[in-house]
């Protein structure tokens, strides 16, 4: 430790006033952070309220700007807000899936949708096969197969930013 004389130690005086100090900054920083606190708490609510304005608004009023975004134009700023989507296989439907296309005698089809793992997954390409051929599945087994991949909507995420400026460094307007 800095300061500290390994040959004789600290007087209880000298500890005494370090002891202060260190509950005086602790309880100062403790005061600030808890004035912060209050402080940001209004402003995060602010800010929380302006996402939620923005995000419905682009929603409905802003023009295609990218794949699953979506962006509103002011004068200088503009906002963006890009909505995804995550996908997952539901390894339960997807078996279902599986065992009534055997039991309506329908292996030739098996290959063409499925590979075999540990568990059943569909095929990369299992969806363009279907779309195109599901005139063979009949609407019990399109029904099935409709189950298995699961789509949950993802959080919108807003962008705030200076307006973008073209090649010949003019702003892009609306």
């Amino acid at each position: 430790m800095a300061g500290m004389n390994s040959a004789k130690p600290p007087s209880a005086a000298e500890v005494e006033v370090r002891a202060q100090e260190y509950q005086k900054l602790e309880n100062r920083i403790a005061e600030i952070n808890e004035d912060a606190c209050e402080n940001i708490l209004p402003l995060q609510t602010r800010l929380t309220e302006l996402k939620a304005w923005f995000v419905d608004a682009v929603r409905e009023f802003g023009s295609a700007h990218a794949e699953k975004s979506k962006i509103l134009h002011g004068i200088a700023l503009e906002a963006m807000v890009t909505f995804g989507q995550s996908s997952s296989i539901d390894a339960a439907a997807v078996e279902t899936f599986r065992l009534a296309l055997v039991k309506a005698d329908r292996r030739a089809l098996l290959q063409r949708i499925f590979e075999r793992t540990t568990r059943w997954t569909m095929l990369p390409e299992a969806s363009a096969f279907i779309r195109e051929h599901g005139d063979r599945l009949g609407a019990k087994l399109l029904g099935l197969y409709s189950r298995c991949q699961v789509t949950k909507e993802k959080t919108p995420q807003l962008t705030v930013r200076e307006k973008q400026r073209t090649a010949d460094g003019m702003q892009q307007s609306a």
